[in-house]
């Protein structure tokens, strides 16, 4: 019974992976099927050239069945067509490079460097298109140097590309990313129901916040599962990342409001319209993402926040007029504070929204997004690079690490003389990851695959033998069944299905039977030997010890774009020294993020934990932003209160000493390691905002600084809850930095 019981959980897992409910997988199948056996046939019996029949059957592999663009059908085309001229720019570059293994190894670690760094930071089809590139130059600089075959190669690829633009275009076109986009549309509506709760402040708000969480997971895994084979252009999905995050934000705003839950729910009288525009607001924006329709006009939602906000400083003037208790009116401010930073991040959502559906709309920024003024394009694309090309950065090393792996492969390849010297190359390619405890456990897979592939290889080889004719029959399918498993996570599938694939072309071209079963073995087994070695000693972590650094320099630059804005707001001045721009090291920290996801991880830094502390830093670079923004609204004076401004002065400084302290614990710099009282033990800033708030009682020129000093106030309480929250996640992060590899 438990043989019977692993069994039927080994099944249901193929299924599961192999399983296609958008028909993407079936419909590039069917599309490949159809497509790469004409291109062969073509290069083998009409053109009569066996390098451009090889160069024609490969590209088809590179462009129809590794390479599946998204996005609208301009996009595709335009992807198809770079794909296509890059790659024929990569075959003669390979060919050329081929005359001796130094000179094909070091071409080959500036390409594979170049092209996996670029597809780990731009994404969008550049990702999606990596393994294709690397895949004609790994064809051209292994194959025996021929300078005179140039030509025929690039031709090769040329009609291979140019095939599979037309049947990418017209032969079962993707319809879009329509499971991320169902993903996303449920997470805004989920958004939007938790919004209404909290305005109506029912009994089911702690029940929408958990539906509400659910759905924004489910779009993040939809996201990172899809990222590039379906979104597109780098632009729309830099926009799906940044709506993720905006929902995540919104939803733990939501469910964790600002003001005290033990407390007066009434707020000003005021918010219920904001409150209605925001929830008005997720939904049209789920309602456009559904359709692919207008995105919401969200300069509606501005005004209302504008309007708002005046309506919020009348409603305090009344309070006062009736004498009412300051307390009352500071957890009245607090619920609308709370609605304000929702009416900004549901700006935000509709904004992203609007990218996503290639339409122009305002939109606010998403959190802790830096506006780079009018620079020039060029100047921000290099400032966009360089924080990922930086040192340390999982990006960087991931690329140093695949093109030492395949520089290494191609000089031992040729150094040997393997007639089929790219296999061990592919085997390299094919099996290295971000760890070593990943390598070994794709090495696994992929020799059983290998094994498996070149058993029923041989096989169908013996059975067809002298009759070509069947193996040209079993092409069509053998192609399907490769096509079909490229997308899924099986890797024993992919690679048992593209061994029985190349055990049949290499057959058409030159007849030499079941043998070659054996030597691709042989060169396969070179090539992830070579991957172990290399995942030992090149970075065996991984990125679980460079996402907890990485995280770290992230929170301590949006510590600092929140201490700059806590000065402002409490000493009005400008301050000339602006803090580390944020902006880049978020896209490492999301880059670092990505990558430990993609690594399954498990205990002790769980997925939740480890997203919680890019969003922690999120969460604070979004408060500095807002807390300028009220200043800019509510005025800079702060003479009226400063005098006795001390108190939050002086939560200010301890909240920034606790984050800094976090800081240092995650970036192992912390000496002692104890860890920063919590909130709950320090007096709080309460006294003060209510001194200030009486003194607007007979001054009227104290209202802009009392609400600066009120907002100050409820973000210093805010973050505070957030390190209370860190706390735990700091301590596990940690420890798993420290853990060795193999754990």
């Amino acid at each position: 019974m438990t043989a019977r019981g692993r069994l039927g959980r080994g099944v249901r897992r193929v299924v599961s992976a192999l399983a296609d409910p958008e028909r993407t997988a079936v419909r590039g199948a069917v599309r490949a099927a159809l497509v790469l056996p004409g291109l062969f046939a073509i290069g083998r019996y009409v053109v009569g050239d066996q390098s451009f029949a090889t160069f024609a059957v490969f590209g088809g592999f590179a462009l129809l069945i590794m390479t599946d663009f998204g996005g609208t059908s301009r996009e595709r085309l335009r992807s198809y067509l770079l794909a296509t001229v890059c790659g024929a720019v990569l075959v003669a570059l390979g060919t050329l490079a081929s005359g001796t293994a130094v000179a094909a190894a070091a071409t080959m670690f500036v390409v594979a460097v170049v092209i996996t760094l670029l597809a780990a930071v731009v994404g969008g089809h550049i990702g999606t298109a990596r393994l294709g590139l690397l895949l004609a130059f790994v064809l051209s600089v292994t194959l025996p140097p021929a300078t005179t075959q140039i030509p025929a190669r690039v031709g090769g690829w040329v009609f291979a590309g140019v095939a599979a633009t037309l049947a990418g275009l017209l032969v079962l076109p993707r319809g879009g990313p329509s499971v991320l986009n169902r993903a996303a549309v449920a997470a805004c509506r989920a958004a939007a129901d938790l919004v209404d709760a909290l305005g109506r402040d029912t009994d089911r708000l702690g029940e929408c916040r958990d539906v509400a969480a659910r759905a924004v997971a489910v779009t993040r895994t939809r996201f990172s599962a899809t990222a590039n084979r379906t979104i597109g252009s780098r632009r729309r999905r830099r926009a799906y990342a940044e709506l993720i995050g905006d929902l995540q934000l919104l939803v733990g705003v939501a469910g964790h409001p600002l003001y005290r839950p033990g407390r007066s729910r009434r707020g000003t009288g005021t918010e219920e319209g904001l409150v209605a525009a925001v929830s008005g607001t997720l939904r049209a924006s789920a309602a456009a993402l559904d359709t692919a329709g207008e995105p919401p006009e969200v300069r509606v939602l501005e005004r209302e926040r504008t309007a708002h906000r005046y309506a919020m400083e009348r409603r305090v003037r009344e309070l006062l007029a009736r004498s009412t208790a300051t307390g009352q009116i500071v957890d009245a401010l607090a619920v609308d504070h709370t609605v304000r930073v929702l009416a900004y991040l549901a700006g935000a959502v509709a904004g992203n929204i609007g990218v996503t559906a290639n339409r122009t709309s305002w939109r606010p920024g998403g959190p802790g997004h830096e506006e780079p003024g009018d620079r020039r394009a060029r100047h921000r694309h290099v400032e966009w690079l360089a924080p990922s090309a930086a040192t340390g950065s999982t990006a960087l090393r991931n690329s140093l690490r695949t093109g030492v792996g395949l520089a290494l492969s191609v000089w031992i390849a040729g150094r040997l003389g393997l007639p089929h010297a790219f296999w061990v190359v592919l085997g390299t390619l094919q099996v290295l990851r971000t760890s070593a405890l990943g390598t070994a456990r794709s090495v696994a897979r992929a020799v059983a695959g290998n094994v498996v592939g070149v058993a029923v290889g041989s096989a169908l080889i013996v059975v067809t033998a002298d009759r070509p004719a069947l193996l040209w029959a079993l092409l069509p399918p053998a192609v399907f069944l490769a096509a079909y498993t490229s997308g899924s996570q099986r890797l024993l599938l992919s690679q048992a299905a593209f061994t029985v694939d190349l055990l049949i072309i290499f057959n058409l071209l030159a007849p030499v039977g079941w043998r070659l079963g054996l030597i691709r073995l042989v060169d396969v087994g070179i090539g992830v030997a070579l991957s172990v070695a290399l995942s030992l000693l090149l970075w065996p972590h991984g990125a679980r010890r460079q996402l907890v650094r990485t995280a770290a320099a992230y929170q301590r630059a949006a510590t600092g774009q929140l201490r700059h804005a806590l000065d402002r707001a409490l000493t009005g001045r400008t301050v000339d020294r602006r803090p580390t721009p944020s902006a880049g090291l978020r896209m490492r920290a999301e880059l670092a993020l990505g990558d430990y996801l993609s690594e399954r991880p498990s205990a002790p830094l769980d997925p939740s934990s480890a997203l919680a502390l890019v969003v922690a830093a999120n969460y604070l670079a979004m408060a500095a932003n807002l807390l300028e923004s009220a200043v800019v609204e509510f005025g800079q004076r702060t003479d009226g209160c400063a005098d006795v401004a001390e108190p939050v002065r002086s939560a200010r400084q301890a909240l920034l000493d606790r984050l800094e302290r976090l800081a240092d614990r995650l970036a192992g710099r912390d000496a002692d390691g104890s860890p920063a009282p919590p909130s709950s033990d320090r007096p709080g800033p309460e006294a003060a905002v209510q001194a200030c708030l009486d003194r607007w009682r007979h001054d009227e020129a104290v209202a802009g600084p009392a609400m600066v000093l009120v907002f100050t106030a409820e973000w210093i309480r805010s973050a505070d809850e957030v390190a209370d929250d860190l706390v735990g996640r700091v301590d596990r992060a940690t420890a798993a930095a420290e853990r060795p590899w193999w754990r």
